[in-house]
């Protein structure tokens, strides 16, 4: 048996190599391109992945700003409420008292008055119907 081979063979043997060559090459090119648009693709949603994750920490920062901040408020609105509760007590007790005095000036007025219209003591209780008249803002 001879293990020769005739040149027409061994040129259709080349042929086919040289296609199977060819094939071959294409694949790989296809395959190269291929694998360059996932590498591509990887450092895109890479990037994206990172974009994401800093607004992740930014809207955390904001967070906790905002925590901060409703902490302040919360403090300030305990602040004023205290502020306002030892302010109204005083406040209605200030009223009552304006009223009781008031009443009792109103009361000396009447008598002082009476005193003038009388003529008991016209000089000094004209001029307190005048001081009174002056703090309640009215004129003689």
């Amino acid at each position: 048996m001879s293990r020769w081979i005739t040149i027409e063979a061994a040129e259709l043997a080349v042929k086919a190599l040289e296609e199977e060559n060819a094939r071959l090459k294409a694949e790989n090119e296809r395959l190269t391109s291929d694998l360059q648009m996932e590498k591509e693709n990887e450092d895109r949603l890479m990037r994206e992945w990172q974009k994401a994750n800093n607004e992740i920490y930014n809207l955390q920062t904001k967070v906790v700003a905002l925590v901060d901040d409703q902490t302040r408020l919360k403090a300030e609105v305990e602040r004023l409420r205290a502020f306002a509760t030892r302010t109204i007590i005083p406040n209605e007790e200030l009223q009552a008292q304006v009223e009781r005095l008031t009443k009792a000036g109103d009361h000396l007025w009447a008598f002082a008055h009476s005193c003038v219209v009388l003529g008991v003591c016209p000089k000094t209780a004209q001029e307190k119907i005048n001081i009174w008249h002056a703090a309640k803002g009215v004129q003689s």
